[in-house]
């Protein structure tokens, strides 16, 4: 547990069971993701900035004699919201080309603005999610072979999430608007994905609505 796990659990938990009352509210991951950042940034005070850099291609100034006068505004900041949404960066395992959904961060971050682009550093982190949005099907196939399905993406995000600091709280969550469970078969689908869970020390939590 961080020090903001339970801030976390509380937003998380909020936003599913209005996704559970009215899952029209929500269209995709981002929607689910943005609405967790609103509710820890509205309960948690904003992450100090021990350091802010700003670099830019050659061309990023143009023409524009006062160009510093607008990157100037990142070299001074000194916090920002506790939570962000597609949060990376080079110094991450997985590379600069992969984001995580969600970021909570404690304080004296170091963040770097890379051609308008944020870059974070893993190790500044206390809490990292990923969402998967199950839409309109009615059950999730068991298929560790094809990279074309939904268990697949998830089994990905999972080692994703695996690769980060042993001290950062890492989650998955995976919201369905059918019950993917319903039918036995998919049962193998659950028992796997939440053994590739543990075995990273990833806590998944499946949201679906009650079989009818």
């Amino acid at each position: 547990m961080t020090t903001y796990s339970s801030t976390l659990t509380d937003a998380r938990e909020s936003v599913t069971d209005a996704f559970l009352y009215n899952p029209a509210n929500f269209s995709d991951e981002r929607s689910l993701a943005s609405a967790v950042r609103h509710q820890i940034n509205a309960q948690a005070s904003p992450a100090s900035v021990a350091t802010c850099t700003v670099t830019e291609s050659s061309g990023a100034r143009g023409s524009i004699t006062d160009h510093d006068r607008y990157t100037q505004r990142y070299a001074e900041i000194t916090s920002i919201d506790r939570a962000h949404c597609e949060i990376g960066g080079p110094q991450f395992p997985f590379g600069d080309t992969e984001r995580l959904d969600l970021g909570i961060f404690g304080d004296d971050i170091s963040l770097r603005i890379n051609n308008g682009t944020q870059e974070f550093d893993p190790e500044d982190l206390e809490a990292a999610v990923e969402f998967k949005y199950i839409k309109n099907t009615n059950y999730l196939r068991y298929r560790p072979d094809d990279e074309q399905t939904l268990y697949h993406d998830i089994t990905t995000d999972i080692a994703r999430l695996g690769q980060l600091p042993a001290k950062v709280d890492r989650r998955m969550v995976v919201v369905c608007n059918y019950d993917v469970f319903r039918r036995e078969d998919t049962l193998q689908a659950k028992t796997s994905l939440s053994d590739a869970a543990t075995n990273v020390d990833v806590d998944l939590t499946f949201v679906l609505p009650d079989p009818v």
